[in-house]
């Protein structure tokens, strides 16, 4: 197996929750102490992951409490790139790996143990893709408890920073998701199937906490993790070259690289001709989703799409 590096996510702002979320204590260790427990068990090149500069003193000095045997890499979002949110953490910290994968972990899935994370990664050699996401059975997925091939990651999220950079507001691909769209082959792991392979695992290994409700989830069979549609594990390759904005010449091919292209015409010109392309592209992305009940994944890219002449939506309301 492939040597494996941990990103462990500790930079969201708890606003939901109404305090840190990553030194709460659950069941006698912080959220963060156990995702740490899992990344140690996988790796020994681990990054924490925190959103300022002025936090970092902070992880450093209570991280120090919990592992004691070796120092763990603190590291602030690099306030130079184009993305929010954990794209920002992730893309600050992926290039400091050593590995040839790593294992994205969200510091607030307290119940996200080794069994969950060795499956993932063992998964991935055997499909040979360059991501494996899980999936729940209502075709959501979890971006942020998943395992990923460093090199690829890296060249889309540094094709996407240049977009992040250049279109600013019209840029549309904020939401952790979206690394797994453009990589050439995914496996959307059903979380059941995984449960069904290892008895010891529970539905609450994959469920993460954003509000003091969200416990009430805990060992408790409710309807969202019950089978819909008969939804499966699902492989999903395509085949793009991007076009490059650092380096503007060739021309893209694929599907989503046209989407992006011609969005990034609109975006300069404004010229509706382009948007109308860039949308016919982008609907042909979201059906490839759609046809493999992934609708989660195909709805993604449709909700975020600013549509002021109805030309998105005239368009749905036709294929449905």
């Amino acid at each position: 197996m492939d040597k494996i590096s941990c990103i462990v996510l500790a930079g969201g702002e708890s606003k939901r929750f109404g305090e840190n979320k990553a030194f709460f204590n659950f069941n006698g260790k912080s959220f963060i102490e156990r995702a740490i427990d899992t990344a140690s068990q996988i790796s020994d090149d681990i990054i924490i992951s925190v959103r300022k500069e002025e936090n970092v003193k902070q992880y450093v000095y209570e991280l120090k409490k919990i592992a004691k045997k070796k120092p763990l890499l603190v590291m602030a979002d690099d306030k130079s790139c184009g993305f929010k949110g954990p794209l920002k953490g992730i893309y600050t910290c992926i290039k400091q790996l050593k590995g040839k994968s790593v294992l994205i972990m969200e510091c607030d899935a307290p119940l996200f143990n080794f069994t969950a994370a060795s499956e993932l990664i063992k998964k991935m050699e055997k499909e040979k893709v360059n991501a494996v996401v899980p999936l729940w059975s209502d075709s959501t997925v979890e971006p942020l408890l998943a395992c990923y091939k460093i090199k690829k990651t890296l060249l889309i999220l540094e094709m996407l920073n240049s977009y992040a950079i250049n279109l600013k507001e019209y840029f549309l691909f904020t939401d952790s998701v979206n690394i797994s769209r453009f990589l050439p082959s995914v496996f959307f792991y059903d979380i059941l199937e995984i449960i069904k392979k290892n008895p010891e695992l529970k539905i609450d290994s994959f469920i993460n906490i954003n509000t003091g409700k969200d416990f009430e989830k805990y060992g408790k069979n409710i309807s969202l993790f019950n089978k819909q549609k008969g939804l499966k594990s699902v492989k999903i390759r395509k085949a793009n070259r991007f076009f490059d904005i650092k380096n503007p010449a060739g021309k893209p091919s694929g599907i989503l690289a046209n989407a992006l292209y011609y969005w990034w015409i609109y975006a300069k010109t404004g010229n509706y001709i382009y948007f109308d392309r860039s949308i016919d592209y982008f609907i042909r992305d979201a059906y490839l989703y759609y046809e493999n009940n992934l609708d989660f994944m195909g709805a993604k890219i449709i909700k975020s799409m600013p549509d002021p002449l109805r030309i998105f939506g005239a368009k749905m309301d036709k294929l449905n």
